[in-house]
C-alpha cells in the first residue's frame, strides 16, 4: 500500500499568539493519518503555548524560538525546517474543518500539473476562484486566497526562489509566485470554523489596510521583476493601475497622517531604476516597445516618485503592439525542425547545412526561436543570415521565426512539440524527447522528415 505524503503544517506566530492554542487543536484533530503531519511553529521565543504543546506532542509538534524575526523571517525559517512533500498553511487564530488535509491532498494526487490549492477563496461575490496559472489576475486584485487555506508541493521552492524580505507577509507571494510556475486551484475542503473573537470596527479597518499593505508590497515585487517573457508582461499597465489604486486606497485610509510611508525607496533602488529608464529608452529608440514596457515598469516601481519613469511606462504601453495571440507554429508544415537563433547566429552552418538539403517543396518547416532576443533586433540579424545565404530567394526552405515577446508556457513547449532540433546542445534532445541534428548529420534530418511526410 503507498505511504500517504508527509504533510508539514507552518505556523508563524511572530506576532501574536492570539488563538494559537485552537489553530493547533485543529490541525491536530485532522483526520488525515496523524503519523503523517508534522506541526512546526516558528514563533518569537516567548511563547508558551507554542513550547506546551510541543512538549504534549513531541512527535507530532516542533516549536522553534527566533526572537525578532518578522513575518517573512519567520515563514523562511518554517520553510527550511519543513520536512513534508506538501506544506500547509495555518496562522494563529485560524481555524480547519477536520477534512482539511485530506481534501488537499487528494486534491494535488490527482492533478499533477498544479502545484498549489486553496480552499477558501475571498472574492467577490459572483466572480469564479482564481485557477490555472491566472498571474495577472491575481495581481490586480486585492489577496483573495486565505492564507491558511493553502497547500502547495514542496518541490516548488527552488522554482519560486527565496521570499523577499521587504514583504510584510509571505502567503500571497507565494500564491502568485507558484501561478507563474505552475498551475493552481480551489479544492472546496469543508467549511472553517469561524474565529472566536468577534472582531469590531477598528480591527476590520486594520486588517483591510494590512490586506492592502501585503497587496501593494507584493505588486511591487512583481512589477520591479517583471521581464517580457513574464506570464503578466501584457497586462503589465494593468497591474501598474492596480499598484496605484491600492497606494491610493491607503493614503485615504491614513487620513490626515502626513508621515505615512507606502514604500520605501532605497539608494540601490533609485540607482537601479535610473538603468532600467535608460534600457528602456535604448530598447524604444530600436524599435523593441515589448521590452522597454518591461523596463519603464521595472523603473517605476524602483522608484515610484521619478516621474519620467511614469512617463516613459505611459509612453511605451501606448506604444507597445498588443502581443501576438494563437499558435506561433501555426503556419508550419508538417514536419516542423526547431531551432534556436542564437545557436544559429553563431554557427551559421547549421542553417546553410539545412538550406542546401531541404527547398520549397519539402513538407517542412524550420521555425527558428528567436523569443527570448529583442524583436527588433533578432528579426534585422536572422534577416541579414537568411539573405546572405540565399535562402529569401522563391523555392527555398521554408523557414519561419519565433519573435518575442512570448508566454514563458508557450515556449517551454516549442522544442517538445517539433519533430526534431537542429543543434549542438547535447542537453537539448533529452530535455525534448525528439531527435536532434547538427550541420554534419543533415541528410539524417531529411530523410526522417521525408519518412514523416510519407507517412
Amino acid at each position: 500500500m503507498t505511504q500517504s505524503p508527509l504533510v508539514s503544517v507552518l505556523v508563524t506566530a511572530h506576532a501574536t499568539t492570539e488563538g494559537l492554542g485552537a489553530s493547533l487543536d485543529d490541525a491536530l484533530a485532522q483526520d488525515y493519518p496523524a503519523e503523517r503531519v508534522e506541526i512546526v511553529v516558528v514563533d518569537g521565543g516567548a511563547c508558551a503555548v507554542a513550547a506546551g504543546y510541543a512538549e504534549l506532542f513531541p512527535e507530532r509538534v516542533r516549536a522553534i524560538a527566533q526572537p525578532g524575526a518578522g513575518a517573512v523571517a519567520a515563514m523562511s525559517r518554517a520553510l527550511s525546517e519543513a520536512r513534508g512533500e506538501l506544506l500547509a498553511l495555518l496562522e494563529p487564530g485560524d481555524r480547519w474543518p477536520v477534512g482539511r488535509l485530506s481534501a488537499q491532498v487528494a486534491a494535488l494526487a490527482e492533478w499533477e500539473d498544479v502545484g498549489l490549492v486553496y480552499a477558501e477563496p475571498v472574492a467577490s461575490e459572483g466572480t469564479e476562484p482564481p485557477s490555472g496559472r491566472p498571474v495577472a489576475q491575481l495581481l490586480c486584485e486585492p489577496p483573495c486566497i486565505a492564507p491558511s487555506s493553502i497547500m502547495l508541493r514542496a518541490s516548488l521552492l527552488p522554482a519560486l526562489g527565496p521570499l523577499p524580505a521587504e514583504l510584510p507577509r509571505a502567503p500571497w507571494w507565494l500564491a502568485v509566485r507558484a501561478a507563474c510556475v505552475s498551475q493552481i486551484a480551489w479544492v472546496p475542503a469543508g467549511v472553517a470554523p469561524a474565529r472566536g473573537e468577534q472582531a469590531d470596527a477598528e480591527a476590520d479597518a486594520a486588517a483591510r489596510a494590512a490586506a492592502l499593505r501585503e497587496a501593494l508590497a507584493v505588486q511591487r515585487w512583481f512589477l520591479r521583476t517583471v521581464t517580457p517573457e513574464s506570464l503578466y508582461a501584457g497586462a503589465v499597465g494593468d497591474v501598474w493601475r492596480a499598484f496605484l489604486a491600492n497606494a491610493r486606497r491607503l493614503l485615504a485610509a491614513a487620513g490626515d497622517d502626513p508621515f505615512t510611508e507606502l514604500v520605501s525607496v532605497t539608494d540601490a533602488d533609485r540607482s537601479e531604476a535610473r538603468q532600467a529608464l535608460a534600457d528602456a529608452r535604448a530598447a524604444l529608440e530600436h524599435g523593441d516597445t515589448w521590452p522597454a514596457a518591461a523596463l519603464a515598469a521595472r523603473a517605476a516601481a524602483l522608484d515610484p516618485w521619478l516621474p519620467s519613469a511614469r512617463e516613459l511606462l505611459a509612453e511605451t504601453l501606448a506604444a507597445r503592439p498588443r502581443r501576438p495571440a494563437g499558435d506561433p507554429l501555426a503556419e508550419a508544415r508538417r514536419f516542423v525542425t526547431l531551432a534556436f537563433a542564437e545557436e544559429l547566429l553563431q554557427h551559421r552552418e547549421l542553417l546553410a547545412a539545412y538550406g542546401e538539403r531541404f527547398d520549397g517543396n519539402a513538407d517542412a518547416t524550420l521555425a527558428i526561436d528567436a523569443s527570448t532576443l529583442l524583436p527588433a533586433a533578432a528579426g534585422r540579424a536572422l534577416g541579414a543570415l537568411v539573405s546572405e545565404l540565399g535562402l529569401d530567394a522563391d523555392g527555398t526552405a521554408h523557414l519561419i521565426a519565433v519573435l518575442g515577446p512570448i508566454d514563458a508556457s508557450v515556449r517551454a513547449e516549442l522544442p517538445r512539440r517539433a519533430d526534431a532540433l537542429l543543434t549542438l546542445r547535447a542537453s537539448a534532445s533529452a530535455e525534448a524527447a525528439v531527435p536532434a541534428f547538427d550541420a554534419g548529420s543533415i541528410d539524417a534530418l531529411h530523410a526522417l522528415a521525408q519518412r514523416a511526410s510519407a507517412a
